[in-house]
């Protein structure tokens, strides 16, 4: 294969940027970014009493794919004693580009959780468990559990005497749980659901700012905490064998509902109803401000 250009794709761009690296130190060449290959090549093309070479890196650059001229000059001869980097989030393995030129193709896709494991605990001597706290709580993205442990090295440097023994087990948990260590919103309605009618407050309202950062509308916590809480009180109320001819619910909902069993009364779970049917109705009708009518809710419920 050609080493005078390379073409990366895949998104982790982390892994692209220290292959980048790699080349540049290997090559004794500097990087510099262009917007275009017709930029970079006219850079290279242009006579310069310097005389000097770089690892040019592009991105994006969609003419290099269509245009058969341009490829023409993705040789050493042409480039002379440069190296250009086409970077592309993906290359269309049916185009003749991809079948001519798929040997100078690297795909950096995200790390596997093992593989991405051994690479975070290269950067930062954590326990298996707090090493996967902190890939969970960074979706698995190398680049950014590397900015989560860059904080946790600033948190050292800041806070720790000198000569004190670091352990940084206890300041990667303590930066987990206070926030510092970003964790991602996800959809968590039906969590804080089960969190609601477990009765486990600090966990309902964590998972209820969860959803309401990813903007979950407030009419459809309603709704479903109000069916599930339902549920639990036909079949916690249910005297039959036949549940579900009793209730007409079907066999997946009685056995979500029997997972909050014996841990309300009926006459808590019918005031909860009732106050979500209420909330619902006045939210309607613009009697009850959406913002409020679900802090209206756990605040009265638990």
């Amino acid at each position: 294969m050609d080493k005078s250009f390379y073409i990366f794709t895949g998104s982790e761009w982390v892994l692209q940027k220290e292959r980048i690296n790699q080349i540049a130190a290997t090559s004794n060449l500097n990087i510099v970014r262009m917007d275009s290959f017709a930029d970079a090549y006219r850079q290279i093309s242009t006579p310069s009493l310097l005389d000097s070479s770089h690892v040019y890196v592009i991105r994006d650059d969609k003419d290099v794919i269509k245009d058969e001229a341009v490829q023409n000059k993705l040789t050493s001869e042409s480039l002379k004693n440069n190296i250009v980097v086409l970077l592309y989030n993906s290359v269309d393995k049916r185009t003749k580009f991809y079948k001519t030129y798929k040997d100078a193709i690297t795909d950096f896709q995200p790390l596997k959780p093992e593989i991405l494991k051994k690479y975070v605990q290269k950067k930062i001597d954590i326990s298996d468990d707090n090493c996967e706290r902190l890939m969970s709580a960074c979706e698995y993205d190398y680049g950014r559990c590397l900015l989560e442990i860059d904080k946790i090295w600033k948190y050292v440097e800041y806070h720790m005497t000198p000569g004190r023994t670091v352990i940084l087990d206890a300041v990667c948990e303590k930066l987990l749980e206070d926030g510092t260590v970003y964790k991602a919103p996800y959809d968590a309605i039906f969590d804080f659901v089960d969190a609601v009618l477990d009765h486990n407050i600090n966990l309902s309202y964590e998972l209820y700012g969860q959803c309401r950062e990813i903007g979950e509308a407030t009419l459809v916590m309603i709704t479903v905490l109000y069916d599930n809480a339902r549920a639990v009180l036909q079949v916690q109320s249910c005297e039959s064998k036949n549940i579900s001819k009793t209730t007409g619910l079907l066999d997946w909902q009685i056995r979500n509902a029997q997972k909050h069993i014996g841990i309300h009364k009926n006459s808590e779970l019918l005031q909860l109803v009732e106050i979500l049917h209420k909330c619902e109705a006045g939210i309607k009708k613009g009697i009850i401000d959406e913002k409020i009518a679900m802090d209206y809710v756990l605040a009265t419920f638990l």
